[in-house]
């Protein structure tokens, strides 16, 4: 690698608007390398596989979490910038362990409010996955979020927590922050984003997943901005049985403290 190469990692909670900053890195100017949730391969498709989706298809012995860890602490040495988004809920509790933590990387978190991360996952099950299947609180993650923080903070890692519905209301001012945190210089362009091929989306962003997950990240220009809007308790959640309102409410209830750990460490503008 270049003695000047950045490399940054993303740990995230799903719906929180980090493959939105997977195309912010894209057009940062640099030269930059996308690492797509490689442990989430690992997850859902692995040898070792933890999810019981995906079932009906044979596991990959090369999606390892061995060969994953080994891929994200590859040189690319022809990159200026390595950007690596993965999520802590993949590690789950047998490998939330230092030596799960890929070397060489600085560490972000990106967080959200469990309500609005929920209601945003099920919008796109209703619009676009009625064949996903029944929700799995595994893939909730901030608990893992949080294990992540701690084992960094204990290894002397400084990181940097921003929150999603921050990001929003004021992208550019948090992009602004965030640059300046992990070392990187800001750009207009990572506001505005260049067009991306359909084979450069696929081959970042769906290479095993449905694609439905990153529709809005495929067809947006640029990072807009939404004012900051709490969710009613039973806003996004009442046409459902009763059975799924309970999961989804004890879910939220089992998670908000940890959001708030990491929300109280926030970067704010």
């Amino acid at each position: 690698m270049t003695s000047s190469q950045k490399r940054i990692m993303l740990w995230a909670v799903p719906r929180s608007m980090s493959s939105a900053m997977c195309r912010v890195m894209l057009n940062s100017g640099l030269d930059t390398q996308i690492l797509f949730e490689f442990y989430g391969d690992s997850y859902y498709f692995g040898p070792e596989r933890i999810s019981d989706r995906y079932r009906d298809t044979d596991p990959d012995p090369t999606l390892s979490f061995e060969n994953n860890k080994r891929k994200l602490e590859l040189p690319y040495a022809d990159k200026e910038l390595v950007f690596a988004k993965d999520m802590p809920y993949y590690l789950q509790s047998s490998r939330l362990t230092a030596d799960w933590i890929p070397d060489g990387y600085v560490h972000t978190f990106i967080t959200r409010h469990p309500r609005s991360t929920m209601a945003s996952y099920f919008r796109v099950i209703d619009k676009h996955m009625s064949a996903w299947g029944e929700f799995d609180p595994r893939e909730f993650g901030f608990k893992e979020q949080v294990d992540v923080l701690h084992l960094l903070q204990q290894q002397g890692h400084r990181v940097t927590v921003i929150d999603a519905d921050d990001l929003m209301a004021d992208p550019e001012g948090m992009l602004r922050a965030y640059c300046r945190e992990v070392g990187l210089e800001y750009r207009d362009s990572m506001m505005n984003w260049a067009p991306i091929s359909e084979e450069d989306f696929s081959a970042i962003f769906c290479r095993l997943f449905e694609d439905e997950w990153f529709l809005n990240v495929k067809s947006a220009s640029k990072l807009n901005r939404k004012p900051k809007r709490v969710i009613a308790e039973s806003e996004p959640f009442a046409k459902y049985d009763q059975e799924t309102r309970d999961l989804i409410e004890t879910t939220i209830a089992e998670n908000i403290k940890y959001f708030e750990e990491l929300h109280n460490m926030r970067l704010t503008v």
